[in-house]
């Protein structure tokens, strides 16, 4: 389970407008790890693949060794095609994993906005019999300062997802 919400911090996000993102940078770290594991046992299984090829050319001669040869030389041959996705796996691993670093930056900067806007409220009803109530003026200010800044992180995680 990924970072959660305190419950007292999820009414203010609430009365933002925003939900608390569903995504789990937790699973998204273990896909990328599992991702990185396949293309190591890819990888290994391409090396054994090599290995009986190897044996049945060295021990083996004629018209049908020599197609067999051809075409796992080929340019759209198994071989090639499988030390292609070993590569592709790691891309992938390692793509899911800054996903999920994205998303654990993400969910703590909304906690760190949602705590300031905790105390900033708070401070206004403190000081709300000294200043005979104006202090509650600045709490839609403050709320819509938040959501700003929410959508700001927002955008920036967006931007670094979609590489722009």
């Amino acid at each position: 389970m990924g970072l959660q919400l305190p419950g007292e911090l999820a009414s203010l996000l609430g009365m933002l407008g925003y939900t608390w993102p569903e995504a789990d940078e937790t699973k998204l770290f273990e896909m990328g790890r599992r991702w990185m594991s396949f293309s190591g046992s890819l990888g290994s299984g391409i090396g054994d693949a090599e290995g009986a090829v190897q044996a049945v050319w060295g021990g083996a001669a004629g018209q049908g060794i020599d197609a067999f040869q051809k075409n796992w030389d080929a340019g759209d041959a198994p071989s090639i095609n499988l030390n292609t996705a070993t590569g592709g796996a790691v891309v992938v691993g390692a793509g899911l994993m800054v996903i999920g670093a994205i998303v654990l930056f993400l969910k703590i900067s909304v906690i760190v906005q949602l705590v300031i806007l905790a105390v900033q409220i708070a401070q206004a009803i403190a000081t709300a019999v000294v200043t005979f109530g104006a202090s509650l003026l600045q709490i839609p200010i403050f709320k819509m300062i938040t959501g700003l800044i929410i959508d700001q992180l927002l955008s920036m995680a967006l931007d670094v997802v979609l590489g722009e």
